[in-house]
């Protein structure tokens, strides 16, 4: 028998990917086991190494398969639900000089807020009234770009803190407090790193994040208004407290895993687009085809209407009423 070596590699990436889930399911393996698979991601370059340093010998497949592997490994956790966000070398060191804190008005009815971070961590919180404020450290004490007029905030990190990959170097920590008064149309994107969002009280719009690689929690469960949610994962982490109100939204997992929570009382609908490597477990809802939904679901007092599609990552649903990603 011979064997394609094209396939072989397919094949233990497949097979991993697809053994891990299944040994946690059966208590073989446990999430604690795999929480840290994603730092195993050097061996990647060790594998393309060694597939150069070989690649004139009988032995020139083995890179392939130490690559092939570690895909399968690392999918594997993030299918299971395992991995807190692949760290990719953002942060040796935590930034630790403060920078002069900022803040300022909205002073229209709704505006606009854009929070874009390369390698940090991000707390984002609201409160009363009509400013917003900025506070936190990073690596020169000179912070971040800030651009703030009176119907919008955009935060940004300085290309001088981000290495050749756009993440690396020292990690940055950004305080936002965001005014409880005007609607937020709200974007958040963190580039490697951590984020903890909490908007209870807010009056939003539309709110989108974008998570590249780390781990982000989200609290929109009792925000004022909302009429829109987005959520991106590209190997990353995501836990999404939905809103305890109708809402409409899409979201997209590349590698990564996205757990929704959502009130007992609500009635969710989610169509799905099934991919060869994607994982969803809605526990509690009906299947039809591509769509799960609450039993109910069209006489709700609460409708929460989804799409949901994953490429080689997993969604999943708690609606046990009690605190997210517990």
């Amino acid at each position: 028998m011979r064997i394609h070596r094209g396939f072989l590699g397919w094949g233990v990436f497949l097979i991993l990917a697809g053994a891990i889930p299944l040994a946690v399911r059966a208590g073989y393996l446990t999430n604690d086991q795999l929480r840290n698979v994603g730092n195993l991601w050097p061996l990647i370059l060790v594998g393309i190494g060694v597939g150069l340093i070989l690649s004139r010998t009988h032995y020139g497949f083995l890179g392939g398969i130490i690559v092939a592997a570690t895909f399968g490994v690392i999918v594997g956790g993030l299918l299971a639900g395992s991995i807190g966000g692949i760290d990719i070398g953002c942060g040796s060191g935590r930034g630790t000089t403060a920078f002069g804190p900022q803040q300022g008005p909205l002073t229209t009815s709704s505006a606009s807020i854009d929070i874009d971070l390369s390698c940090g961590d991000l707390t984002v919180a609201v409160a009363p009234g009509s400013n917003w404020q900025l506070e936190g450290a990073d690596r020169d004490g000179i912070g971040p770009n800030v651009d703030a007029s009176n119907d919008s905030l955009r935060l940004s990190s300085r290309d001088t803190q981000r290495g050749p990959f756009g993440a690396l170097g020292e990690r940055s920590t950004w305080r936002v407090t965001l005014p409880g008064g005007p609607t937020l149309d709200t974007r958040v994107t963190l580039n490697a790193g951590s984020s903890t969002v909490n908007l209870a009280g807010a009056g939003l719009g539309r709110f989108e994040t974008t998570l590249n690689a780390g781990s982000t929690t989200v609290d929109l469960g009792s925000v004022r208004a909302i009429s829109e949610v987005r959520v991106q994962v590209n190997a990353g982490s995501i836990t999404l407290t939905l809103p305890h109100q109708s809402v409409s939204g899409a979201i997209e997992v590349n590698a990564g895993s996205v757990e929704l929570c959502a009130a007992p009382d609500a009635g969710l609908r989610i169509r799905t687009d099934e991919s060869i490597v994607s994982s969803y477990d809605f526990a509690g809802l009906t299947r039809n085809g591509s769509t799960w939904q609450t039993p109910g679901y069209d006489s709700s007092a609460i409708k929460i209407d989804l799409d949901a599609h994953a490429t080689a990552g997993s969604v999943s649903l708690d609606r046990s009423g009690g605190p997210c990603g517990g």
